[in-house]
Formats: C-alpha cells, structure tokens, sequence
C-alpha cells in the first residue's frame, strides 16, 4: 500500500528521529515533514506503533495515511519537480 507520513513535531532531536525512520522503511521525502513511498500492510501497522513511541503525544502530531492503488493513480502533482513518481523510484521499499 502506499503510504504518506505527515508531521509536526516540536524538538528538532524527535523531528530527526522520525525522519531516520520514514527513511529507513524506505519512503521518500516529498516535503520537510511529508514523507511518501511503498509498505507492506505489516511495516504500516509496525511504522505506526514506532511513530506512537517516538513523539510526545501531548506537543506532537503524526498522521500515517494509507493510500490505495485507485488514489495513487488520481494523484495530482504540479510544481517544482522532483515528482513523487520519480522520488519512488529511487528509493527502495519497505518489502521484507
């Protein structure tokens, strides 16, 4: 499934923490606290619960968006490039 990750986090340090981790499941950063790629259902509910114990719930926010394939497709981009399309392809996801 497709997946965004979308923040806002008050301490640089979490703020930090949180982008290790997109990184590290594999998506890509589309904006500095937009985060976008590829998950299996498993890494999604695994990213969630890590995403919980990271922030402080009372300061921060996190949304983790699942996307369908259909949505995918009627996705809309305009603006500076690079597209999302093309981040994806250079990142690897998440496919253990």
């Amino acid at each position: 499934m497709y997946t965004w990750v979308i923040y806002d986090i008050r301490k640089n340090n979490t703020r930090g923490r949180v982008a290790k981790r997109c990184k590290y499941y594999g998506l890509a950063r589309v904006q500095k606290s937009v985060f976008f790629g590829k998950l299996k259902r498993r890494w999604f509910d695994v990213l969630a619960l890590e995403m919980g114990e990271i922030i402080n719930r009372r300061t921060d926010r996190i949304f983790i968006v699942p996307m369908n394939k259909t949505d995918y497709d009627r996705l809309c981009q305009s603006g500076a490039p690079p597209s999302i399309d093309s981040s994806l392809q250079h990142k690897n996801s998440r496919f253990i």
